[in-house]
């Protein structure tokens, strides 16, 4: 099976790498790799990130690599994640995006009922995302009368490749329009990508679970209750995968109950590569 991982150097300079980014973008990979031997590994990645990466002699860890131009009408510093879109708009097979910062720790695929799409979790997004009476959302042309739950997509399997294009047309759509009207921040990037998600399923009648069976609960900015739609629910979940999300910032200044220097550790470890040099890296 085709896994993809997409990295867009939105800064266009090198001070956008940092050794905790790429340590855990490499641990995805090669842990995805301890399980999985035959899954064709692709990296898309923007030219800067390529030349970057072939001088610190990590692209041999993909079995693919392609260079990745991001579209000229999205302002991908709002838009993040747009390549995600860009990329699975592409595909002509059924494939897995993960995200460059999520690990499995053990074999999940044999979870995966077949003809089911799959997302990290389930989110309630009331209060928090932008809604029908928003004013850039009301200049959209595609207008539903639109909820506000949504889906997080660091793991996203649409095993219905027309399904999947014709979400990733429509995200993409929504980002070019949202562009044009200078939205002031990447709440619109998680409108177009995770609420659009669950809307379009929604729509359609596609059945949908998540990897993690409790809900991510946006304005209170923590786990919630559980449900049935998911297979673990959040405290076994990590026996399984883990996404970093905001929990990279936090590690980055040592907060809370986050050590830089103890992670750092346990990245080394998880990617067992003696000859790694990443001392060319400027930032931590």
């Amino acid at each position: 099976m085709k896994i993809i991982w997409v990295l867009n150097n939105i800064k266009k300079d090198k001070s956008f790498y940092s050794k905790l980014y790429i340590l855990i973008l490499i641990a995805s990979v090669r842990l995805w790799k301890r399980f999985y031997k035959d899954d064709i590994c692709t990296l898309y990645a923007d030219e800067l990130t390529l030349e970057t990466f072939k001088t610190l002699n990590i692209l041999y860890l993909w079995d693919v690599v392609e260079q990745y131009t991001p579209s000229p009408n999205i302002n991908h510093e709002i838009f993040w994640a747009a390549g995600k879109l860009e990329i699975l708009s592409q595909q002509n097979e059924p494939v897995i995006i993960v995200d460059n910062d999520l690990h499995i720790y053990k074999p999940i695929k044999d979870y995966l009922e077949k003809d089911t799409a799959y997302v990290h979790n389930l989110e309630l997004g009331k209060g928090y995302y932008p809604g029908y009476v928003d004013p850039y959302v009301r200049q959209l042309d595609y207008k539903p009368r639109w909820k506000t739950d949504s889906l997080n997509v660091s793991f996203l399997h649409l095993p219905d490749v027309n399904f999947a294009k014709k979400y990733a047309n429509k995200s993409i759509e929504l980002m070019e329009q949202f562009t044009q009207m200078n939205v002031p921040h990447s709440q619109y990037l998680i409108f177009a990508e995770q609420l659009l998600l669950k809307h379009l399923l929604d729509l359609d009648k596609i059945e949908y679970k998540s990897l993690v069976s409790t809900y991510w609960d946006c304005t209170e900015w923590e786990w919630g209750e559980d449900h049935d739609q998911g297979i673990w629910p959040l405290r076994e979940s990590g026996l399984y995968v883990k996404h970093y999300g905001p929990l990279k910032g936090w590690i980055m200044q040592s907060k809370a109950d986050q050590d830089y220097d103890r992670e750092i550790k346990h990245l080394v470890n998880c990617i067992n590569l003696p000859n790694l040099d990443l001392s060319s890296i400027e930032k931590p």
